[in-house]
């Protein structure tokens, strides 16, 4: 009986982290779909910002993404549903962190 438990925990973590990286691949591919359109059509005034204000987005992005796995790996047993905001979180830090990473190359 605490085999079938013990499995079922590790297949809802395996879980959880296949749709985390998934879903954090999906955000960064968005974000930079998203910011390279928006070169075309802008006159780069998104990018009259300070380098200091990547640098502080890309590393408050780091903290979100491991912050994030820190919280599903300390709650390995919880289930996809209750691990949806921690994921979100991971896959919103990954999307900040290429956004900004794309603007600091560009300056």
């Amino acid at each position: 009986m605490k085999r079938g438990k013990s499995n079922n925990k590790n297949n809802n973590f395996k879980k959880t982290l296949v749709v985390t990286i998934l879903s954090s691949l999906l955000f960064s591919l968005l974000a930079a779909y998203i910011q390279f359109n928006g070169q075309k059509s802008a006159n780069s005034c998104s990018y009259l910002d300070p380098i200091t204000i990547d640098l502080l987005a890309f590393i408050a992005g780091l903290f979100l993404v491991i912050e994030g796995f820190a919280r599903i790996i300390e709650h390995k047993d919880a289930s996809l549903k209750m691990q949806f905001s921690r994921m979100v979180r991971v896959a919103g830090g990954c999307a900040i962190m290429t956004l900004h990473l794309m603007q600091f190359v560009h300056k």
